[in-house]
């Protein structure tokens, strides 16, 4: 067992990619120069959001980011990422528009994750909130990532209200989560309801899988902040960041923080191993709010 030192940024993006990436950049050189084994930049961080964000968007705003998405690993962006977690040995996973290579003007929203080796591998985001189905089309997968961390699973945003999207990833095996959001925050207090929602979620999601869970969110007007690294315990917080852009740095052993969770906490009660899977057909079953949602309504 060892320490793994993390850094997960408070990210103020923008429509100007080449700007947003130049800021990536800095970040990355501060956390290499700290000695950082990982570093995690939010949700669309790379390529921006619109001006309305998630919750409405215009025909200019879909153009802009299809216009700023990249073909991954392919892209230019990913490309320049692998080149500095090899100068740095370190991981970096951001979140970023996606282009489709199979279909044209189509695009996912998509979490990417590069390291020593390379590419490591991408998450497209399942769960495509209010309007964001209109520009986005949905991923179907849930892949764990072997890495020198550890087995690595990733997940955006909406998909945290989702408990079967890290409960998936806790099955197969993940001993770090990683999510990258852009959370919002309307009101930029703690007693508003984006804020409470976004930090019971998170902190759910880490108690019930016992699994440490790294957290960046964008931040800005409207959006929450508050990148976050959780540890596999209950309540367990080991660095959170506030309101504002800034880059917050904390330690765990990860194997440690999940030996701890399944064998200390709860009296020793394993969350996992107790699970009874042949009783939770009904789960996958449609329902009354959604009857057809057996098929993907994008057709994915």
């Amino acid at each position: 067992m060892s320490m793994t030192k993390i850094a997960t940024v408070n990210f103020e993006t923008s429509m100007d990619k080449q700007a947003n990436r130049a800021k990536m950049v800095d970040f990355i050189e501060q956390a290499g120069a700290q000695g950082c084994n990982l570093v995690v930049f939010p949700e669309e961080a790379l390529t921006g959001i619109g001006e309305a964000g998630f919750v409405a968007v215009s025909a200019q705003d879909k153009l802009g980011i299809y216009s700023n998405s990249e073909l991954v690993p392919e892209g230019e962006s990913t490309q320049m990422f692998i080149e500095l977690a090899k100068k740095h040995d370190m991981y970096i996973c951001w979140g970023m528009a996606e282009r489709d290579p199979e279909r044209d003007f189509a695009y996912h929203n998509a979490c990417v994750l590069v390291g020593p080796e390379g590419f490591v591998g991408r998450y497209r985001k399942t769960h495509l909130v209010l309007t964001e189905g209109f520009y986005h089309f949905p991923g179907t997968e849930f892949p764990v990532f072997d890495t020198a961390l550890g087995k690595v699973g990733l997940y955006v945003c909406y998909d945290m209200c989702f408990p079967e999207v890290t409960r998936i990833l806790a099955n197969k095996g993940a001993e770090l989560l990683i999510s990258v959001t852009g959370w919002p925050n309307v009101t930029g207090t703690d007693d508003a309801s984006g804020h409470t929602e976004y930090m019971l979620f998170q902190k759910a999601r880490a108690a019930e899988n016992m699994v440490p869970i790294v957290v960046s969110t964008l931040c800005g007007q409207y959006l929450e902040g508050h990148s976050m690294i959780l540890g596999a315990t209950a309540g367990k917080v080991i660095a959170c960041g506030g309101y504002g852009e800034e880059m917050v740095v904390g330690e765990m052993d990860v194997q440690r923080e999940i030996v701890e969770a399944r064998m200390l906490s709860m009296g020793g009660t394993d969350l996992l191993r107790d699970r009874r899977p042949n009783l939770y057909g009904e789960l996958v079953e449609p329902n009354a709010f959604n009857p057809a949602y057996n098929v993907d309504p994008r057709g994915c």
